[in-house]
């Protein structure tokens, strides 16, 4: 692989770095205009497109995954270390299933209003949803900070 085709890696790299917190702030976006639809329809539209942002972003991670791989094996057959490569981190592991695990609380929140038949239920499921709000957005907004120290692997 030549140098040329190195530097081409890199770019696409940078490209898909800066690419990922886009898709994530699209994402919320959305998702705000959602909670602020006054009816179903506006309501399930914005959640659904906020849905496919959050795909995005991890399509980006899995390609930019698969870049850095290359890039290197790419540096390690010309014998230079994969220095700008991070390691893969155990806390990202758990940021990335807090941000399942938000997005379960959500549904489950979502589904119990639906279904509460007393005050005291809504109160709970109303809670569980905010809750699960905050959560991801605290887990979005540690992963945005690894992705920009390029801890993010």
């Amino acid at each position: 692989m030549t140098r040329e085709d190195e530097k081409q890696l890199e770019r696409m790299i940078e490209v898909i770095a800066r690419a990922i917190p886009k898709e994530r702030d699209a994402a919320r976006l959305y998702r705000d205009t959602a909670k602020l639809a006054q009816s179903e329809m506006p309501r399930m539209l914005f959640d659904k497109l906020a849905s496919q942002e959050e795909e995005h972003e991890v399509k980006l991670r899995s390609a930019l995954e698969i870049l850095r791989r290359e890039l290197a094996e790419v540096r390690a057959h010309k014998g230079q270390p994969p220095s700008e490569l991070p390691a893969p981190h155990e806390f990202n592991v758990n940021i990335r299933r807090t941000l399942r695990l938000s997005k379960d609380m959500k549904t489950l929140a979502e589904q119990g209003l639906h279904d509460a038949n007393d005050p005291s239920c809504e109160e709970m499921y109303t809670l569980m949803q905010e809750m699960a709000v905050k959560l991801h957005d605290l887990a979005d907004r540690e992963a945005g900070k690894h992705i920009d120290k390029d801890k993010w692997d």
